[in-house]
């Protein structure tokens, strides 16, 4: 039996220090004994005039180099560059462009797959719209698409991408989607077959990872109460400045990629913006922590349909977990609060900072293991390992 590959379309890039259910599945795959072949969302030169940032000089350097190999070789990530890529904005909201940018690529990305040896593939694996057009130009046993946010509600969405998205949800074999409210949604465009997968956790990268006090910390005085992930449209800002001056003796910890004006935060002392951080170096700040939290904006069109991974990832590190309440959290049987307005917001981070002794709790049946295994005996690839 030859060695299965899958090829995974993501919006993201495989180095990226932010990672998604995209990053979680690939490894799976390639620890399974999968060969993986992860392909971003696209770069341009557009990019470098309105939107330098350190995440699209990685993404250059991955174009630059090629291909780059990972995880014992088992893994290949490229980043596309094109000439324009679908937007939110003038031209580049159009339909022309979101169907044909891949014809505009340098060097073209079809020729790097061929390179790759991925024009073939037995899983073909859709964590992005904008790259659909692969359903059409290379040879697939199977094909799921997974859709795990909401994603009418994101400002960079277009009407032609969502167009898109209807028409691989009915040309997919499976579709995967990780917030129950999603369902009514995809069921109105006839999947073929459609199953509710929500997010896991990497529970060996938090148990077995270092635990040792970052050099931040030094400066940074217990008890200190964490948030990693994106500072993004539907972060809440304001409740974390009441937080911040409803509780001064407490530090405040935020990790991760600003996007948003943070400038209501300024003058806070207790208040420690960090940037990103690589994914490996997460547990060390989480474990000398005391509680994590999901400070969202709970009317946000994005958070309805947010299955937090970083839930999880609080709970394999021992924390406390406070998060503003939405219905999907109906769904994740585990211990955390749920706030339903700023005041008790602050009243939960202070019963997780008093509770010194937090309960651990059973993740194993959250896992990205678990829910790989899922997917694949719906699709009949299970048993999936390689007999090698």
């Amino acid at each position: 039996m030859g060695t299965k590959k899958v090829l995974i379309a993501a919006s993201n890039y495989w180095t990226s220090p932010f990672k998604v259910g995209s990053h979680h599945y690939a490894r799976e795959f390639a620890r399974m004994g999968w060969k993986v072949a992860f392909i971003s969302d696209p770069i341009s030169p557009l990019h470098f005039l309105f939107a330098r940032s350190t995440e699209l000089f990685q993404r250059y350097d991955i174009w630059k180099s090629g291909p780059v190999s990972d995880l014992g070789g088992n893994l290949l990530s490229y980043v596309p560059l094109a000439i324009l890529t679908p937007h939110n904005k003038a031209i580049l909201r159009s339909s022309f462009v979101a169907k044909y940018w891949c014809n505009w690529t340098l060097p073209n990305v079809l020729n790097i797959i061929k390179k790759m040896d991925f024009e073939e593939v037995d899983l073909l694996w859709f964590d992005s719209i904008v790259q659909s057009f692969w359903i059409n130009v290379i040879k697939y046993k199977k094909s799921v698409l997974r859709i795990a946010d909401k994603n009418i509600g994101f400002t960079k969405s277009t009407v032609s991408i969502q167009k898109m998205e209807h028409e691989l949800i009915g040309r997919t074999d499976l579709v995967v989607y990780t917030a129950k409210n999603l369902a009514e949604y995809i069921k109105s465009y006839k999947p073929k077959l459609m199953s509710y997968v929500p997010n896991g956790v990497s529970i060996e990268n938090f148990i077995d990872g270092k635990h040792a006090i970052p050099p931040e910390y030094t400066n940074i005085p217990e008890p200190r109460v964490i948030y990693i992930g994106a500072i993004d449209e539907w972060f809440d800002l304001n409740l974390v400045k009441y937080c911040a001056e409803s509780l001064p003796d407490v530090s405040f910890v935020l990790i991760g990629a600003t996007k948003i004006d943070t400038s209501v935060l300024t003058g806070l002392k207790n208040v420690f913006l960090l940037g990103s951080r690589r994914y490996e170096q997460l547990p060390g700040y989480l474990f000398n922590s005391r509680v994590g939290i999901i400070p969202f904006i709970k009317n946000h069109p994005v958070v309805s349909s947010v299955h937090p991974i970083k839930l999880y990832e609080y709970l394999a590190c021992g924390l406390t977990v406070v998060s503003v309440d939405w219905e999907e959290l109906n769904e994740i049987e585990l211990n955390f609060y749920r706030a339903d307005n700023y005041n008790q917001f602050v009243n939960f981070i202070k019963g997780g900072i008093a509770n010194k002794h937090t309960e651990k709790q059973d993740l194993k049946s959250y896992s990205w293991e678990k829910a790989t295994e899922k997917i694949l005996e719906l699709i009949n690839f299970y048993p999936a390992k390689e007999n090698v």
